[in-house]
């Protein structure tokens, strides 16, 4: 062996045996064939006689006492590194949606916060087979520990958020299995003291720490405080325009200005608008001096006006329609004006033809709607494939928007069942509107009876006053009022 003096040291507390060749570090090995390897790459020949004591001295236990337990070790490398890159793919898979598509700043840097610690977790991962291994990088031990915390702290959120609602979803067996996981890996990883050669432990803690209350409180943030601080509000209004009388018709056309601004401080999708101009027909009775009180008890629980002289006998919707296209983004100071033309006949039996607008709304902070709610659904031309179940009343016909709406942070998304956008605009005395109901889906594929509060996902209906003008000034439009 040409004189070289071979040192192969005691087993530390993981089984694996320090190896120095004339005073120099050679390594360390596991067995008497990994042995044989550091001996080689220190340039002794293959065939060295390792029971010749005057060249190889054995300190603590002879060649024959070898405990690393390999088969153990290889299984707790595998389960950590399995372990770490599905909680880091999963990361990725939840934190990339809002690092590139989410509609605040806050959003997307709690995606981002998602995405980097899934890379971290990567690292991590490489990092399992030195720190079980023979532990030549200083910080592996560090980098391990960082990525089981990491784990442990996402389970907990994403464990936490889900409890609220408790529904299943797709995802719902990964964080499972991964909770369980993570606090083996704690486990494991303390047992193994990896927090050990960490330079500064306390400025790790504070690190680490640090790092989790803010991805909290921006969780938080994005989540919870900025979809309700923000200013939400906008300004709807119909007002009628000059009237004109056809020269040759019995037909008088009246200009109707529909108004939708956006006089807030957030971005909204348009679900769905619609105008309504209507004919009231009434009764009128100049002799009475006194309003009776059961025309004043009728008409407070129909929240009309109390007239006098006058007692409505009816509503006639004259003209009808959307006023925004479904599905419209409306930025803050955007202004939407159009305008319609309704023709009334001159013989009309009307006192006052009346108009308003109605448009719903949902904040562009708390979510979004998916592309098919552009698409309309009309009820008269469904067979099977019904969105509502009616009574034993005939269903009133209807124009159906339906789409996925997904809640502005991509946690809550992954861990509650899909909800839908269900918005409808009905024609049918009494009843004409619009209207909107979020849910998720039945069984059966139908809107489920189990709706949610729309204010959780910001949807709100603005109704404009409802503008009157008196249907004798449209005989004489010389003495109609200006717009």
């Amino acid at each position: 062996m040409s004189g070289r003096r071979v040192v192969v040291q005691a087993p530390d507390e993981r089984g694996l045996r320090a190896v120095t060749v004339d005073g120099a570090p050679a390594g360390s090995a596991w067995s008497l064939r990994d042995l044989r390897r550091q001996l080689r790459r220190a340039g002794l020949p293959p065939d060295t006689d390792l029971a010749d004591r005057a060249s190889v001295t054995w300190r603590g236990a002879d060649g024959t006492l070898w405990p690393d337990r390999t088969l153990r070790r290889r299984a707790t490398i595998a389960l950590l590194v399995a372990g770490l890159l599905v909680s880091a793919l999963l990361l990725a898979d939840i934190g990339m949606v809002d690092a590139l598509g989410a509609l605040t700043f806050s959003g997307r840097l709690t995606g981002m916060l998602l995405v980097l610690a899934g890379a971290v977790q990567a690292v991590a991962a490489a990092a399992v087979f030195d720190f079980w291994g023979k532990r030549t990088l200083r910080y592996s031990g560090a980098l391990v520990l960082l990525g089981v915390l990491i784990a442990v702290g996402t389970e907990a959120l994403l464990m936490a958020v889900w409890f609220q609602e408790r529904e299943w979803t797709p995802y719902l067996p990964v964080f499972l299995a991964l909770s369980l996981w993570s606090v083996w890996a704690a486990w494991t990883v303390w047992r193994a003291r990896a927090w050990k050669g960490i330079p500064y432990p306390r400025s790790f803690t504070a690190g680490v720490a640090a790092t989790a209350v803010l991805a909290s409180a921006n969780f938080a943030y994005s989540a919870v405080y900025q979809p309700h601080a923000a200013l939400f509000h906008f300004k709807v209004q119909a007002t009628f325009g000059t009237p004109k009388r056809d020269p040759e018709r019995p037909v008088i056309y009246l200009p109707v200005k529909l108004h939708v601004a956006n006089d807030g401080a957030v971005p909204a999708y348009v679900l769905n608008s619609a105008y309504l101009v209507y004919g009231r027909e009434s009764v009128f009775d100049g002799k009475k001096t006194v309003v009776e009180q059961k025309k004043w008890r009728a008409d407070t629980e129909g929240r009309a006006d109390v007239e006098l002289h006058v007692q409505p006998t009816g509503y006639q919707v004259i003209n009808s329609g959307p006023v925004v296209p479904v599905d419209s983004w409306v930025a803050p100071g955007a202004d939407y004006s159009t305008e319609r033309v309704v023709q009334i006949p001159t013989d009309a039996p009307y006192d006052l033809v009346m108009a308003t607008v109605s448009v719903t709304f949902m904040r562009g902070d708390r979510g979004k709607v998916d592309d098919e709610l552009r698409y309309p659904v009309f009820s008269w031309k469904q067979k099977t494939d019904r969105f509502f179940d009616c009574a034993a009343v005939k269903c009133l016909d209807y124009v159906l928007y339906h789409a996925r709406v997904r809640h502005n942070n991509n946690i809550i998304n992954v861990t509650r069942r899909p909800r839908y956008i269900n918005t409808y605009r009905s024609f049918g005395a009494p009843n004409s509107g619009i209207a909107v109901l979020i849910s998720p889906r039945d069984s059966k594929g139908h809107v489920s009876a189990d709706a949610e509060s729309s204010e959780r996902y910001g949807v709100d209906q603005y109704d404009s006053a409802v503008t009157e003008i008196p249907f004798a000034t449209l005989l004489d439009p010389g003495r109609s009022p200006a717009p």
